[in-house]
């Protein structure tokens, strides 16, 4: 008899565990498992996220595609939250196998997602010398009775969440695991059977455990008396009388907050439903703040408590602190568990949107755009790769879309100039025909390196600061006359640019051109002669005397000889230009150049056979004005010889690429009708600047208008709001801002159409040096460069020279030039004409 007590105690708790797994609808518990590949995946949004749960809802929905028919092999997954010093972190982790599937639905419902792989596991820190504690949260109910969800709250109950986990201190850690794993459709059949009881009033609406609690009590009340009578003596028990037929059963009448209740309870048994674990781990200096930090974060779930239906209850790990940890680390889903439905588990864990203030959230430092699907990715020049959702494909742009132009902007520092210099060596090593004008000349330094080796003879290397063997570049130097006014108006424009502290007029433009254009129907004049044809009358009857233009023959000996005559009026006029245009030529550096009546620089030839012209205009050698005139006038002559092509069948013209590093510096006026016509010409322009300020609005317009291709380097705020229209809608003013290094947004012309913009990161530097720089450079001196004493000694014997109209005539008829002596000198003997002497 001692012994019944005993069994009859072990009866009833097994009963009362029976029904009680029944009311929570799981099969036999599963014993943990654990997976030997896995992966740890962070996730962060931007910041503009404007995603509410209800995403995440849809993703658990999704997730529960996982379900397996064998219980046995059933994987699961954990959502994590962690905060540390750097920051407050999200997290996914799964098995391996399931990577893909897991990464295409939190893609699906936050597009703009990031999700990259950890290396190393945050939870593998050492944390030796720091408290550690740990705990669980568990329903206080049956795990059909809901909690709050997120449509209960006017705002966003992550924000509580994550309020608690950002006041951790240089050391300390919290760590959230949520796991979950799918479960049938059975577990509500208890949740269903609760709600009938309830409205047929065969059982009062629950109010927790202790009502299971005293229900099962009072079952084992009268079970367990006539269990032990009839054990004791089987006679005495009477047989069963025969019932009696039921009374007619009245339903109850239900409060409006009780009918509330069983509707919620309803409610989340429509829903499909996971296995939960919530883990709560810490780490601090102190074991108090260990401890603190425990319960802060278990107190913010506490606003999912509901009074009379569900709540968060937290316990502490019941087993040491070490084998708590080691469970967490492991990821390992234990034998108790409950369910919880997909609202219910979007409510303690989505990802944050814009209304979350927390401060040290890990966000996404800017968006990603997804590539178009016909991105080229062979037989194309390479510059960048893809970043969208982890994806790095290499791309490029094909040839025939280079022609329509491509254009960099972007802070100072960002990697513009990587992009061009990948670019550049992939056309160097392919045999295309390269220019580039280096306001810095670090750039063209070190393009030298990789010059190939079977192109070291194509290579010229303009450098202006060579003073020893300066090439020759006479920028009047005309083959066909009939062209004059289309030289002479880009050189006019490339000095209008740089005129910027004077006042540009009518008079002063009028003038300069006319003196253009008299000195470019005159073989043999350079740039030396502006400045003396405005002030030297002897030089200007000899040049007029030479014109064949009889407009401009009229202008200098009728308007300009009469602006002569008013002293003051001839000295307004072409002050600005002796001033400016006799800056220019004051160097012996720049003079060298321009002041050459042959050009050693065949522009033409360049561009026609497809060499290699590296310009260097480093500021820090040259002076800034000087480089920024030079580099103008270098492109309005480089235009000009690809206007030449006119007489060039389109199919045998051979692509040129033009690399103009800070371009609006040499950007003149009519910069916009080359990015019009170059396409034409196979003149193909490649331009990169730091922010949009620096362009005219008329040149912005036309750059934005005509180029094909557009990279976005970061910008600041104001180019942010002007850029933003060529992006929206799928990047803002933000996302533009907060652009990392290296990073662009694009627009890519592909077979023609621009594609909508998308994200990307530039290829690092190239590598596969030549080292043939010296030979080219010493190539490139030998064959352009001139010996500087000679060129000096032609120049000074031309700037002393007294030319007269006396010249002009002799040199017509092929007679010995006689130069005049002042009076009292002895008469010299004839001496040789400008072209012999050019000759000699």
């Amino acid at each position: 008899m001692t012994i019944l007590p005993f069994v009859f105690g072990v009866l009833g708790l097994s009963i009362m565990g029976a029904i009680r797994s029944a009311r929570n609808g799981k099969a036999s518990p599963l014993a943990p498992r654990r997976y030997d590949e896995s992966v740890l995946l962070e996730i962060r949004v931007p910041k503009a996220n404007e995603l509410l749960p209800l995403a995440a809802e849809q993703m658990f929905a999704s997730l529960h595609g996982l379900l397996r028919a064998d219980p046995e092999h059933q994987e699961h997954i954990s959502f994590e939250i962690a905060a540390d010093s750097s920051g407050i972190h999200f997290y996914v982790w799964c098995p391996k196998h399931l990577q893909e599937f897991v990464e295409g639905q939190i893609y699906a419902q936050y597009p703009s997602a990031e999700l990259k792989p950890v290396e190393h596991d945050y939870m593998q820190a050492d944390l030796s010398g720091l408290a550690t504690c740990g705990g669980s949260l568990v329903l206080s109910k049956d795990s059909f009775f809901p909690t709050k969800t997120f449509r209960d709250f006017e705002v966003d109950p992550l924000a509580a969440v994550t309020g608690s986990m950002s006041e951790v201190e240089e050391g300390e850690r919290i760590w959230l695991q949520i796991l979950v794993r799918p479960v049938p459709d059975v577990w509500q059949a208890a949740g269903h059977k609760y709600v009938q009881e309830v409205k047929s009033g065969v059982k009062k609406m629950s109010l927790g455990l202790s009502d299971i609690a005293s229900g099962v009590a009072e079952e084992l009340g009268s079970f367990i008396p006539h269990a032990v009578k009839q054990f004791t003596n089987p006679a005495s028990v009477a047989a069963p009388a025969k019932p009696s037929p039921p009374p007619k059963q009245e339903f109850p009448r239900l409060s409006p907050g009780q009918e509330l209740e069983l509707k919620m309870i309803e409610d989340k048994l429509t829903r499909v439903g996971f296995e939960t674990v919530v883990r709560i781990f810490t780490a601090a200096l102190d074991p108090e703040n260990c401890r603190e930090l425990l319960r802060g974060t278990g107190a913010s779930f506490r606003q999912f408590s509901s009074a009379s239906l569900n709540s968060f209850t937290q316990i502490a790990a019941t087993e040491g602190i070490a084998e708590f940890k080691e469970k967490v680390v492991k990821r390992e889903f234990p034998a108790n568990s409950y369910v919880m439905d997909t609202a219910e588990l979007a409510s303690i864990f989505h990802l944050p949107n814009i209304s979350v203030q927390t401060p040290a959230i890990a966000w996404a430092t800017y968006k990603k755009g997804e590539p178009p699907a016909n991105l080229p990715t062979s037989d194309c020049t390479y510059f960048a790769q893809t970043t969208f959702r982890e994806r790095f494909v290499k791309f490029g742009i094909k040839r025939a879309d280079r022609r329509q132009h491509m254009y960099l902007v972007g802070k100072t520092g960002t990697g513009k100039t990587t992009v061009f210099k990948n670019m550049i060596v992939q056309d160097m090593q392919n045999g295309e025909g390269v220019a580039v004008l280096d306001p810095h000349g670090d750039l063209v330094k070190e393009l030298l390196d990789f010059v190939p080796a079977e192109r070291v003879n194509d290579v010229v290397y303009f450098d202006p600061s060579d003073t020893e063997r300066p090439i020759g570049l006479n920028l009047l130097e005309l083959q066909d006359t009939s062209q004059k006014n289309l030289l002479a108006s880009g050189l006019l424009d490339a000095f209008k640019k740089h005129f910027i502290d004077i006042s540009w007029g009518p008079r002063l433009e009028y003038l300069l051109n006319n003196a253009i254009l008299t000195l470019l129907e005159v073989p043999g004049t350079t740039l030396l002669g502006i400045t003396r044809l405005l002030s030297d009358k002897n030089y200007q009857k000899y040049i007029v005397y030479k014109l064949k233009d009889p407009v401009l023959k009229e202008f200098w000996e009728k308007e300009y000889t009469m602006m002569m005559s008013n002293p003051r009026l001839h000295t307004e006029a072409i002050a600005p230009i002796q001033n400016k245009v006799g800056r220019f030529l004051a160097s012996s550096t720049i003079r060298n150049i321009v002041g050459q009546r042959t050009s050693s620089l065949d522009l033409d030839a360049i561009m026609n056979e497809g060499k290699i012209l590296l310009i260097n205009l480093s500021k820090g050698k040259i002076g800034e004005d000087n480089a920024n005139l030079l580099g103008s006038l270098m492109i309005s002559r480089i235009n000009f010889s690809a206007m030449q092509r006119v007489n060039i069948p389109e199919t045998e013209r051979r692509d040129f690429y033009l690399y103009a590093d800070e371009f609006q510096n040499f950007a003149s006026g009519s910069f916009a009708s080359i990015l019009s016509e170059a396409r034409k010409y196979r003149l193909n322009l490649h331009l990169t600047h730091q922010y949009t300020a620096q362009l005219p609005e008329s040149m912005r317009d036309a750059v934005f208008g005509n180029v094909g291709t557009m990279v976005l380097f970061s910008v600041g705020a104001p180019d942010a709001q002007i850029l933003e229209k060529e992006f929206l809608p799928y990047f803002t003013a933000e996302d533009l801002i907060s652009l990392d290094k290296y990073h662009i947004y694009l627009k890519l012309l592909v077979d023609g159409m621009t594609s909508k913009p998308f994200s990307a990161i530039s290829l690092a530097p190239p590598e596969g040096r030549t080292y043939q720089g010296q030979a080219a450079v010493a190539h490139s001196r030998d064959v352009c460069g001139r010996d500087a004493v000679e060129v000096e000694e032609k120049i000074r014997r031309w700037s002393e020279r007294a030319f007269s109209l006396g010249m002009a005539i002799a040199e017509e008829k092929g007679e010995a030039v006689i130069e005049p002596v002042p009076d009292g000198q002895e008469k010299p003997a004839a001496v040789p004409s400008p072209q012999e002497d050019e000759e000699a």
